[in-house]
């Protein structure tokens, strides 16, 4: 967990105005998620802070490749990955709460930390199913696919067509 102390934005520090922030997302930072850990990759996190009178824009985008095995033929793959993210966040007391679009900084809380929403970013968009573009799967792992495929074209059911006749 101390690789992620390397995702905190200090805001009390900053002026108004924009600032720019850009992270690693190395497989140290992977290893701090149980789900993701042994994940290999060169993921990079561009992250701009716009500071206001009463509030913050955060502006997250997460860009890069990890590696991947596809699911179909088993092989390895690289899996580009892309995606972003924009939260406003306030200072406020602990019975606001969070909401989906903003989070509340607790008085005293100097900085933001963006790893947990940097995994987020990358968690919700990684496919639910991964695999090779049509043509680059194993060739033999197709052929021994191709054994196990099976005809589900349905058989017409004569009940079916007993049943029509009381539609009309």
């Amino acid at each position: 967990m101390n690789k992620l102390k390397e995702y905190r934005i200090a805001h009390g520090g900053l002026n108004e105005g924009t600032h720019r922030f850009r992270f690693a997302m190395d497989r140290e930072f992977f290893d701090c998620f149980e789900a993701t850990r042994g994940t290999e990759g060169e993921m990079v996190a561009d992250v701009e802070i716009v500071k206001h009178d009463s509030f913050i824009e955060a502006n997250a985008r997460v860009e890069g490749s990890v590696k991947a095995t596809c699911d179909r033929c088993l092989d390895a793959m690289e899996l580009l990955l892309r995606g972003e993210m924009k939260l406003l966040l306030k200072q406020g007391g602990r019975e606001e709460g969070n909401g989906d679009d903003f989070i509340v900084l607790l008085p005293g809380e100097d900085y933001i930390d963006v790893g947990p929403l940097l995994y987020e970013i990358f968690m919700l968009n990684y496919p639910a199913r991964v695999v090779h573009a049509d043509g680059e799967c194993s060739p033999e792992m197709e052929r021994v696919l191709e054994g196990f495929m099976v005809d589900v074209t349905p058989a017409s059911d004569p009940r079916w067509a007993e049943l029509k006749k009381w539609i009309k």
